[in-house]
């Protein structure tokens, strides 16, 4: 296994609606980069957690980024999978990795709502361990809730990939 070598670690920030492959492709970043992997979902599931608490999942989500923070302080490069729908929760995370003086990577999933539902309607079939289930209805919900990012804002990152 091969990692990069960075001269400042990474904090890899995903932003996308449930079924874009955020999942996926941070597993793949992860092996390929060496970067820890924080995802609240699978953090639930381990714990047996109910994945509808949202309080639990408020505190959780909490304390994973302050655990990333901590990392990201140590060198060590994260991949932050959660909590990046709305552009003032991009803003705040990447004003903090600025202040930490690491680079900032976003990866953003544009992907079709019927081709999330086509793909949260398998993963809800296959219920693999980790995976929340999606209703329709709420990934509509989730999707009224989503800000998608913008070329002006896109350019505000040290880098970034576009997944669609």
């Amino acid at each position: 296994m091969t990692f990069r070598i960075n001269k400042r670690p990474i904090l890899y920030i995903f932003c996308g609606l449930p079924g874009a492959g955020k999942s996926t492709i941070a597993r793949e970043l992860e092996k390929t980069t060496g970067a820890i992997r924080l995802n609240v979902d699978e953090w639930v599931a381990a714990l047996g957690v109910d994945f509808w608490d949202d309080d639990f999942r408020h505190k959780l989500d909490r304390r994973l980024y302050s655990h990333g923070l901590s990392l990201l302080e140590h060198g060590q490069s994260i991949i932050y999978e959660d909590n990046t729908w709305t552009r003032i929760e991009r803003d705040e995370h990447r004003e903090i990795a600025r202040k930490l003086g690491v680079s900032i990577e976003l990866h953003y999933f544009d992907v079709p709502f019927v081709e999330l539902w086509r793909r949260l309607q398998h993963r809800n079939e296959v219920g693999a361990h980790g995976t929340v289930p999606i209703t329709k209805e709420l990934l509509r919900k989730c999707s009224t809730k989503f800000e998608p990012v913008s070329n002006e804002e896109r350019d505000l990152f040290d880098a970034y990939v576009i997944h669609s």
